[in-house]
């Protein structure tokens, strides 16, 4: 249901658009009349799609998992050939891009820095709940933990306490935004979302992070050639606040908006591009192609 949250029936979900009078519909009676159907990609049920008698309507795939994660239809049978007119996902490259959060310039925020260091008593901070991934990032921690020492909370790790956010804002410097695959483009609210804390992401994944923020406001595993070799680095920042301090400076000025508030700007996109079909027609010969075929690579770094 996380995927439909805010979603309701009707029209109030496009009441802030630019083009409103779109309605939301879960009744499967008004699939002949919708002028968009949207399949959610994970976890779709193994069944042809439905017949589409008007060929003004347009089909929608949705998808905010990884493709590892991607359960259910078989997306390379041929009955979906030409049959996926638009994309919405985590991707870039989608007709209507949805990433896990956007990045906003907020000159407002006012930090006093030496207020925030005198309270920050811990290193690193991990909270996990899916134990066994395909990046195979509970590897990784395991070794940094043999140079660091990491506290891991949640499901992976020790009970999570209820201000838990709370306690990773002032308590500690850096938190681990390791992603449980890596697949183009894939980044989720392990980073957006934790950038509006006074806290450094370590981040682990094969996605562009320069496309939402500033290099220096993140570590990337990807710029150390061992994990030795980052946990040293670590244990330099813990050492010198001077150096610490500028990657909290370095998105001082930034507010991250959640993926909850992109995806109703997408919803705002699908409907204006809906009320300007003529612009907007395409198909994806193959959309197994382009949604999972080679889109994810095995870890090198452990």
């Amino acid at each position: 249901m996380w995927f439909l949250r805010g979603a309701n029936p009707g029209h109030g979900y496009f009441s802030r658009c630019e083009y409103k009078m779109c309605e939301l519909s879960f009744d499967e009676k008004e699939i002949k009349s919708s002028a968009a159907i949207m399949f959610y990609g994970v976890s779709y049920p193994s069944k042809p799609p439905p017949a589409r008698n008007n060929p003004d309507q347009v089909w929608i795939l949705a998808a905010w998992e990884s493709p590892i994660y991607m359960y259910g239809a078989s997306w390379e049978n041929e009955v979906w050939t030409n049959k996926i007119n638009w994309t919405m996902t985590y991707r870039i490259d989608s007709d209507i891009p949805t990433p896990g959060g956007e990045v906003v310039e907020d000159k407002r925020k006012i930090r006093n820095y030496d207020v925030i260091m005198k309270k920050k008593t811990k290193l690193i901070a991990w909270v996990v709940s899916h134990c066994r991934t395909q990046s195979k990032r509970e590897a990784y921690v395991k070794h940094l933990e043999k140079v660091v020492p990491v506290d891991i909370f949640g499901r992976c790790g020790t009970s999570k306490p209820t201000d838990v956010f709370e306690l990773l804002n002032t308590t500690y410097k850096f938190y681990l935004s390791f992603e449980n695959s890596l697949c183009k483009d894939y980044i989720t609210e392990k980073l957006f979302d934790r950038q509006n804390l006074d806290i450094v992401p370590i981040v682990r994944g094969i996605g562009n992070y320069t496309q939402f923020y500033p290099k220096a406001s993140y570590i990337d595993t990807r710029d150390f050639k061992s994990v030795e070799e980052l946990g040293k680095y670590l244990q330099y920042l813990d050492r010198n606040n001077t150096a610490y301090v500028q990657y909290l400076k370095a998105k001082e000025h930034l507010y991250t908006r959640s993926m909850y508030s992109v995806r109703q700007k997408g919803y705002c996109t699908m409907c204006k591009k809906l009320h300007n079909l003529d612009q907007n027609r395409h198909s994806y010969p193959d959309i197994n192609q382009w949604l999972l075929k080679d889109k994810c690579v095995k870890p090198t770094d452990i």
